[in-house]
C-alpha cells in the first residue's frame, strides 16, 4: 500500500460495523468516564459558590459538564440496547435484562437513603422522620419510577441546593421508557427497515425537539427540553447501530468536529455541533483508543451515577466548599460504593437475565 493510500485510509477510518465485529471496545471505560463527568459537573452545582462555572461551560457557554456526561450515557445506551435487540430479538429476555440492569441497584440506593442515611442526616428526630409520609413516598415512588420524589424530611435543608437528595434519578424513567420503545419497535418488526427507521427517528427529533427549541431560545438548551434531547441522543446511538456499515470511525473526523465546536463557540451552532461531537466521540472512544480493559469487567458507571449526588450533598453538609475539592473527595468514595454495588447487587442480578431452566436444558441435550 502506497503512502497516499495509507493516508487516505487513515482519514477515512473504518466502518463502525468492522469495529463491532472486531470484538474489542472501551465501552465500560467510556461509561465510567460519562459518570465521572456527571460527578464533576454536579460538584459545581451543589457547591456553596453558585457563581462558579465548570471548565467546559467557561469554554463553551451553552454546554455543561454534567449534561455532556448524561448525553454520552444515552448515546451509549441507544447504541447498545439496539445492538442487544438485533443480536437476540427475544422480547421476554430483553425485558428481563433491562429490568435486572435498572432496578436492583436503584432499589438499593433509594431504600438505603430513605431508611438508613436519611434518618442519620435529618435535622429532626428519628420518630419525627419515620412518621412522615415523605419517607415512604421517596422510597417507593423512586423505586417504581412512576413518580419521583426529591426530598426526605429534614435532609440537606441548609445546603445551597436545599432538600434535593438525588437529582440524578430524573433520567432513569426516561431511560426505561426508551427501553420499552426499542422493544415495541422490535416486536413490530420495524428494525428490518433500517434506513426508513433511522430517517423516522431523525425527523421526529428535528420536529419535536430542535425546531421548537431553536424557535424559542436561539439554540440554547432549555431545561424543559432535556428529556426529549436525551431521547434524541438515544436515537442517535440507535441510528449508528442500525447504519453501522455506513458510519466511518475516523480520528481526523473526530478532530475536525472538535475544531468546529471551538469555532462555533457562543453561537447558535454551538449546541448542534457539540451534540454531534458528543455522539461521534462516543463511537470513536469506544473503538479507536487502545485502553486497558476495566479490571474483571467491573462496570462502575451505574453505581457511580446513582450514589454520587447524595454523597456530594452530604460532603457539602460536612463543610466541603470548593468544587474541585468536592470532586476529589467524592470520587474515590463513590467508586468504592459503586464497586460494592456491582459486586454484590448488579453483577449477581445480571446473571439471572438468562432463564436458568433453559440453560440447564440446553446443557443436557446431546450435541
Amino acid at each position: 500500500m502506497s503512502p497516499r493510500q495509507t493516508a487516505l485510509r487513515f482519514i477515512a477510518g473504518r466502518p463502525l460495523s468492522d469495529c463491532i465485529a472486531a470484538g474489542r471496545d472501551n465501552i465500560l471505560t467510556l461509561r465510567l468516564l460519562a459518570a465521572l463527568l456527571v460527578v464533576f459537573g454536579h460538584s459545581y452545582i451543589v457547591a456553596p459558590d453558585a457563581s462558579l462555572a465548570d471548565p467546559l461551560n467557561r469554554l463553551l457557554p451553552r454546554t455543561h459538564m454534567h449534561i455532556v456526561g448524561v448525553m454520552m450515557f444515552f448515546c451509549i445506551s441507544g447504541f447498545l440496547i439496539t445492538l442487544s435487540w438485533l443480536r437476540r430479538p427475544k422480547l421476554l429476555r430483553f425485558l428481563r435484562a433491562r429490568v435486572l440492569r435498572l432496578w436492583p441497584a436503584l432499589i438499593l440506593c433509594v431504600f438505603a437513603w430513605a431508611f438508613v442515611f436519611g434518618p442519620l442526616l435529618s435535622d429532626g428526630s428519628p420518630r419525627t422522620y419515620f412518621a412522615s409520609g415523605d419517607v415512604y413516598a421517596y422510597a417507593f415512588g423512586n423505586a417504581s419510577l412512576f413518580r419521583l420524589y426529591w426530598n426526605l424530611p429534614g435532609v440537606f435543608t441548609s445546603n445551597p441546593v436545599p432538600q434535593v437528595v438525588n437529582a440524578s434519578l430524573w433520567t432513569i424513567p426516561v431511560e426505561a421508557a426508551l427501553y420499552l420503545g426499542v422493544a415495541a419497535v422490535g416486536v413490530l418488526g420495524l428494525f428490518r427497515f433500517r434506513w426508513l427507521l433511522s430517517l423516522g427517528i431523525a425527523i421526529a427529533f428535528v420536529a419535536l425537539v430542535l425546531l421548537p427549541m431553536y424557535a424559542g431560545s436561539a439554540g440554547a438548551l432549555r431545561v424543559e427540553w432535556l428529556g426529549a434531547v436525551l431521547a434524541g441522543f438515544f436515537g442517535a446511538g440507535s441510528i449508528a447501530c442500525l447504519l453501522s456499515r455506513h458510519v466511518p470511525i475516523s480520528t481526523p473526523l473526530m478532530l475536525l468536529l472538535v475544531l468546529a465546536c471551538g469555532c462555533a463557540r457562543a453561537s447558535a451552532l454551538e449546541a448542534p455541533l457539540v451534540s454531534l461531537a458528543i455522539c461521534y466521540f462516543v463511537l470513536w472512544f469506544a473503538y479507536v483508543p487502545r485502553i486497558p480493559a476495566m479490571p474483571r469487567g467491573f462496570d462502575l458507571s451505574y453505581g457511580t451515577y446513582l450514589w454520587a449526588f447524595p454523597l456530594q450533598q452530604t460532603l457539602v453538609t460536612a463543610g466541603v466548599r470548593d468544587p474541585l475539592a468536592l470532586f476529589a473527595i467524592a470520587t474515590p468514595i463513590v467508586l468504592l460504593i459503586a464497586a460494592l454495588s456491582w459486586t454484590f447487587v448488579e453483577k449477581p442480578a445480571l446473571h439471572l437475565k438468562d432463564d436458568v431452566r433453559w440453560r440447564r436444558r440446553v446443557a443436557t441435550e446431546p450435541a
